[in-house]
């Protein structure tokens, strides 16, 4: 795996939220993911993907810069800066982060298994 390759996993999983493709999802997800979000909630593969099917949260569209990749073995960790137009609950919102999440080797290929962010100062 290059940093080329994992960035691109990551540019489909960003891909793959924004069009709700959950077929895709589940692929690059690792059934124990952790997803810390910038307001602190913690959510499982399972109740991060039910809060994407039922509509609660819809992702618009996410831009990442300042991405740097760093792998320690069968890990990969990327940081970086995400701009996210999503619609929580109903209500539109801009979320300007800072990010580490991380990557592992599987049996079925590199898959997404921990994500946490923290808002920009505005």
């Amino acid at each position: 795996m290059t940093e080329k390759e994992l960035l691109a996993l990551e540019e489909s999983r960003f891909a793959a939220m924004i069009a709700r493709d959950f077929t895709t999802l589940d692929s690059l997800v690792h059934d124990q993911l952790l997803y810390t979000h910038s307001s602190g909630v913690t959510d499982t593969k399972a109740s991060w993907l039910q809060s994407l099917r039922s509509g609660r949260v819809k992702y618009k569209s996410a831009k990442c810069s300042e991405q740097k990749v760093r792998f320690f073995g069968d890990t990969a960790l990327i940081t970086g800066r995400a701009q996210i137009e999503a619609e929580i609950g109903g209500e539109p919102k801009t979320l300007k982060l800072l990010f580490l999440n991380a990557w592992t080797r599987t049996p079925r290929g590199w898959q997404f298994v921990a994500w946490q962010s923290t808002p920009l100062p505005a």
